[in-house]
This record gives C-alpha cells, sequence and structure tokens, in this order.
C-alpha cells in the first residue's frame, strides 16, 4: 500500500533492540518506512522513559514490542495510533502475533516424528504470549490424546534460579520432547539438562521458537527451532499504521503470522526407535536428502527389500519411508526458499528432485502454494 499523505511522516517506535527478535521486528519496520518517506524516531527506552520520550516527541503514530499502560496512555492522549508488533498484556487495539495454533502443530509433528511419545513446554510466567502458546500446544496434543507436562518461571533468560527447573527436568518421563517459549529459553533448558546431567537429545530433544541464529549456535547443543518471519511483524504493524495514521478503517486490526517451519540443530538431532534399521534408514535419509535417492535406493543400500524397510517404517514410526523422505525434502526446500537466495531450480536440485517443475509440484502437493508464493510472502523487499 502507498501512503497517500503528502508530507513526511514522523513515527515513535518502541522496540527492544537488545535480541534477535527485537532487531529483526525493528528491520521491518525500517524497510516500510524507507519504501513511504517516513521520518522514524528511535525510542531505546522502555517504561516511564520512554512514555515521556514520545510524549515529547509527538509522532504521528507509534510501534511498539510488547507496549505497556504508560504507553497506551500516551498514546491516547496524543489521540495517534499505537501498533504492537506482538500480542501483550496490554489490549492494543491494533497488533501483528504468531499463529501459535500452527507452533504447537509444528512441535507436536517434529517430536512425533523423531518417535517421542512424551511432550513438555517450558514457558514464562506471567507473559501472555507465553500462556497462549502453551494453551495452543496442550490443545493440539489433546486432540490426540497426549499429555502435556508445563513448567513456568518468571526467569525467562539466563543461569539464576535454576534448581526448579532443574527438579523439572529430572522428574520428568524420558524420553521427551520440550518446546521452550522462544529461543532463550530453549538455551537456558539446555544448560539446565546439562547441569542436571540429563543426556540431550538422548532423553530430553529441546525446540525452541524463533529462530535466532546466534542463540541457537552458541547453545550446546545446538539448538533447534521454529523459524518465523520475524521481519514480517514489524512490516505489517507498519502498515496498519499507515492506513490508521491516514484515519482509514484497517480491516484485519489483528494480523497474524505463520511459522516457516524447523531448523533442525544438535537438540532434535535423534530418532527414538528400537528398530536399528529404521535408525539407519532414517539417519541415510538425513545425510542425503539433497540427492535424488528414492526408497528402493535406500533400501538396496541398507540390503533389504523395499517391502521390508516400509513394513519395519510403519510399525516403528506409523509411516512410511517415502513419507519420511518426502518431509525431509520439503523441510530443506522451505528453509533455503526463506533463508536463501537461491533459484527455484537451485533449491529442486539441492533437494533432490531432476527438474524445478517437478519440484514445484511437490512443493504445491506438500504446502499447498507454489515455492514462488512461499518465498513471496516473508520476502518485504
Amino acid at each position: 500500500m502507498e501512503s497517500s499523505h503528502p508530507f513526511q511522516r514522523a513515527v515513535a517506535v518502541c522496540i527492544d533492540t537488545r535480541d534477535g527478535q527485537g532487531r529483526k521486528r525493528l528491520y521491518g519496520v525500517v524497510q516500510y518506512a524507507r519504501q513511504h518517506s517516513w521520518r522514524v524516531m528511535l525510542v531505546r527506552r522502555s517504561g516511564s522513559e520512554a512514555a515521556r520520550e514520545v510524549a515529547r516527541l509527538e509522532p504521528q503514530g507509534i510501534l511498539a514490542y510488547l507496549a505497556d499502560a504508560e504507553l497506551a496512555e500516551v498514546a491516547r492522549r496524543l489521540r495517534v495510533p499505537l501498533i504492537d508488533t506482538a500480542r501483550g498484556h496490554e489490549v492494543t487495539p491494533m497488533y501483528t502475533t504468531l499463529d501459535n495454533d500452527a507452533v504447537g502443530r509444528l512441535a507436536m509433528e517434529h517430536f512425533a516424528r523423531l518417535g517421542l511419545q512424551q511432550f513438555g513446554y517450558c514457558g514464562v510466567r506471567g507473559r501472555f504470549a507465553s500462556v497462549a502458546r502453551q494453551t495452543a500446544f496442550a490443545e493440539c496434543l489433546s486432540q490426540h490424546r497426549l499429555r502435556l507436562h508445563a513448567f513456568t518461571q518468571t526467569v525467562a533468560e539466563g543461569e539464576s534460579r535454576m534448581e526448579p527447573l532443574m527438579r523439572w527436568l529430572d522428574r520428568l518421563p524420558k524420553p521427551i520432547g520440550i518446546l521452550a517459549f522462544e529461543d532463550k529459553l530453549g538455551e537456558r533448558v539446555l544448560t539446565a539438562c546439562r547441569w542436571a546431567e540429563i543426556s540431550v537429545p538422548e532423553q530430553v530433544a529441546v525446540l525452541g521458537v524463533g529462530n535466532d541464529e546466534l542463540m541457537c549456535e552458541v547453545s550446546w547443543p545446538t539448538l533447534s527451532s521454529i523459524h518465523i518471519p520475524t521481519q514480517l511483524f514489524g512490516f505489517e504493524a507498519a502498515a496498519m499504521l499507515d492506513w490508521a495514521m491516514c484515519g482509514q478503517a484497517v480491516d484485519a486490526p489483528h494480523r497474524t503470522i505463520q511459522p516457516l517451519g524447523i531448523v533442525v540443530r544438535g537438540s532434535t538431532d535423534v530418532l527414538f526407535s528400537q528398530d536399528e534399521l529404521v535408525k539407519a534408514a532414517v539417519a541415510m535419509i538425513r545425510q542425503r536428502v539433497g540427492d535424488s535417492i528414492g526408497v528402493a535406493h535406500l533400501a538396496r543400500a541398507l540390503g533389504v527389500s523395499r517391502r521390508t524397510l516400509d513394513r519395519r517404517f510403519l510399525d516403528a514410526l506409523g509411516r512410511s519411508v517415502h513419507h519420511e523422505l518426502a518431509a525431509a525434502r520439503m523441510q530443506r526446500a522451505q528453509n533455503l526458499l526463506t533463508a536463501s537466495e537461491w533459484t527455484v531450480a537451485e533449491i529442486a536440485e539441492a533437494c533432490g528432485f531432476g527438474t524445478a517443475a517437478s519440484f514445484s509440484r511437490a512443493f504445491h502437493q506438500h504446502y499447498g502454494c507454489w515455492p514462488s508464493e512461499a518465498r513471496k510472502s516473508v520476502r518485504i523487499l
């Protein structure tokens, strides 16, 4: 949408940029601002200091990351729209938010593919988004008659007050898959496991949310995470603000952003199965996901018939070898589409497809959209 206002707009942006999620939101806001010639006034304070700074600046609109009551009051006094790039406790009229139902489904499906039958959630007490994510995950599991073991604490990161978390981890049935509210908390869970001498991923598999690459890579082991297009939270919030500053009614004031898939790292790189043949087949699929191989190739390499391999897969994991191979390829394709500049043809080759056309058809059948559409949905430039 092109702004109809003839003059440059002055917008106050109150986004904490100390972590990756805040910086990516700010990046999305800035991309929109550049396209529409806004003057961005970055407020680097929080709480009452931020509210006073915004009041002094007298912007035409405000963008925030978890707006508080004081900032909402300033917006009301100035009679300017306030848009939140995340849904927090303060009920702002307009915000962007992550689809937690989709997060819950992705987490459950990922853990189930590992052969897990026990599930946990580690959240942050008092955070609205954490409660919403836990509820969505629990409801997703309940549809399959599965139980969720949950733990919350006011500490969201770091190594303070670890003992309650360590005791909870120690009491859990194992093996178990744990979804952490976000990557910083996922790193904390990994640290607690290490202190409690609980092996990861053999006893506890840990999955974060956000795919903050720095946090995921400095964790030990490296942290698997649900990839979300965080820049879109800022970009879409800015688009809503543009409409609101023009005095236009916003048709969809609560915009839901979809997760992109899972980036698998060391914390969930495991398969829980007593069948050594199945474990060997899955390991081979992960190693050769970019090769042009099929079920028959795998069976020959493992020295068994295709029928035997399929039967053992169904008995151990409840799915076929073909399904496992297709899922691995599609996850790799999704990651490459959203995180690289490779062409569709290059991605097709990297995922073991003979042609871009056959890859596009398989991608559409799996995700319900074409590769170009999937890439466009998360690109903001």
